[in-house]
């Protein structure tokens, strides 16, 4: 599709001739310069692409410059529309991934095909290319041994493997040795059963891409010190994805008061669901009961 082929378009350019789409614009990291010039960027800005973000990545200014945006562009941006992805949605897209502009039309329609084949639901499939631009760039091959480990390792059905994957695109291919240390962190090391294991991912697959070692951390801090159990953890898992400062502040401020109670069968129950939840001034004034003079008077404790 590029007019040079013999030279990878993510090579810095050389000659500014040899631009030829654009033959008038100096080779430059600063898209600024030349906006004016260039049609093809005006209609990427047009479409809320941000420019600004695109010229601090290593080669992808050179690969941009090479573009003609009726012949390189526009079939690839009719097909994101067609696949799902609003029109007030490609400017994003393509800031997230210009390189989709080199995929092959023909091998991007297959891996739609592949997730229709599986039965995905129209609203998935474009949930999944919209909340992993990079998804289309990826091989079947690659995808269906991704999916194949996840229903496998946890023992899914076929819907659950849809509901993860639309739910939460780009756990799929995200780094299979991070998602394989978190499930040890998960199982063994946290101590959730199988199944257990299995409701965490599929309500909160985030977990699995964070930090190995702040997962546990939160988790020690919550089950030991703050004493909640794996069953209410389950029930508010958003409490492994709460800031620890937050987490520490809050239920501090509750120990200090004596209302840190988070058994829902004794009196006083404190959900965790409103202690992550909120603002400050939210929380001091309908969990704590409080005021926010005490709590900033707790805090200079600290």
């Amino acid at each position: 599709m590029l007019r040079d082929e013999s030279r990878s378009p993510l090579e810095p350019v050389q000659d500014p001739s040899t631009v030829d789409t654009h033959p008038h614009i100096r080779p430059a990291f600063n898209f600024a310069a030349y906006v004016n010039k260039s049609e093809s960027l005006q209609h990427l800005v047009k479409l809320g692409v941000d420019l600004h973000k695109l010229e601090k990545r290593k080669g992808i200014p050179q690969f941009i410059l090479q573009l003609d945006f009726e012949r390189d562009m526009r079939e690839h941006l009719k097909f994101l529309t067609e696949v799902g992805v609003p029109l007030e949605s490609l400017g994003e897209f393509v800031t997230k991934n210009p390189l989709i502009f080199k995929e092959d039309l023909g091998d991007m329609e297959v891996r739609i095909n592949y997730l229709e084949s599986k039965r995905f639901l129209p609203e998935q499939i474009s949930r999944i290319v919209c909340k992993n631009p990079f998804w289309l760039m990826i091989s079947t091959k690659r995808i269906d041994k991704r999916l194949g480990y996840f229903q496998k390792t946890f023992k899914m059905m076929g819907d659950e493997v849809r509901l993860l994957t639309a739910k939460q695109p780009r756990i799929i291919t995200y780094n299979l040795e991070h998602i394989r240390q978190n499930t040890f962190t998960v199982r063994e090391e946290m101590g959730f059963e199988p199944e257990e294991m299995k409701q965490l991912l599929l309500s909160k697959p985030k977990l699995w891409m964070m930090n190995q070692d702040k997962l546990l951390h939160r988790f020690e801090y919550v089950h030991r010190r703050m004493q909640v159990s794996h069953a209410e953890i389950l029930k508010v898992p958003e409490v492994l994805q709460s800031r620890d400062h937050r987490l520490k502040h809050r239920h501090g401020f509750l120990r200090f008061l004596g209302k840190a109670q988070y058994d829902p069968r004794k009196e006083l129950y404190i959900s965790l669901k409103s202690l992550v939840e909120g603002t400050d001034e939210e929380f001091v004034r309908d969990v704590a009961r409080s005021s926010m003079e005490c709590y900033t008077s707790y805090l200079k404790t600290l």
